[in-house]
Formats: structure tokens, sequence, C-alpha cells
């Protein structure tokens, strides 16, 4: 018999943060991370430590950060990226000075055993007859 009361037991997570130069612009990575009801930058967290890591070719900066979560908690990844889609002439000269248009991805990841991330599959949207 198990005490569904007791905390999961927690584990060292790692995830990286940067910004890299693509074609069209940037592009970053940056992660949500469970805290108290709500989400913080990793960095935020209370039990995170941070290192700035060796920038190559392309990157603007990297980030490696070290956290404890429980195991089962969800975490968030953001892919930002210049978006793929080109714009026409007209597009582009009717658009103003506005920024470039950008693609943004989701995805989330559970906390496993060893501080593993295993992907969340999305769920899907439930049909209406």
């Amino acid at each position: 018999m198990t005490d569904e009361s007791a905390p999961a037991p927690s584990e060292v997570v790692v995830v990286i943060e940067e910004e890299v130069v693509l074609r069209g612009g940037a592009g970053t990575t940056t992660w949500l991370v469970p805290h108290n009801d709500g989400t913080v930058r990793p960095q935020r967290h209370p039990s995170a430590s941070s290192e700035q890591l060796d920038r190559g070719a392309g990157i603007v900066w990297r980030t490696r950060i070290t956290l404890r979560l429980e195991r089962g908690a969800v975490l968030t990844r953001v892919h930002t990226r210049p978006s793929a889609r080109r714009r026409s002439a007209l597009e582009h000269l009717t658009s103003g000075a506005s920024a470039p248009q950008r693609a943004t991805t989701r995805t989330r990841f559970r906390v496993a055993a060893g501080g593993k991330l295993v992907e969340v599959p999305p769920t899907k949207p439930e049909r209406t007859k």
C-alpha cells in the first residue's frame, strides 16, 4: 500500500536556454518550469544554478540551468524562430516597420526518474457532434 499524500521524489533536471543566429533573424529556446501555483523561467526557481556555456559560431548566448524538481512535474520548452513564410513585395511594403514574423512552438515535458525529460504528447481537441 502506498501513501498518496507523500511528495513525489525530486530529481536533478538540466535544461539549456539559448539564442542562435538563423536566416531571417534570431532563434531562441527558453523553458518554463513549475513553481508554486504557476511557472517561472528556470533561472528564477529557488533550486536553480546556472552556467554560461561557450559560444560557438552563430550562438549569441547559451546557458545551462540545473534545478531540482519533483518527479512528474511538467516543463514547457518554448522555441521561437523566424517564420518560414515569405512575404510578397506588396506585403512587405504595406506592412510598415513591423517586426519580422515569428513562429513559436511549445513542447511539454514530464520529469521522469533520473531527471530525464519525457515529451508529453499534445492533446487532441475534442470533436463535437
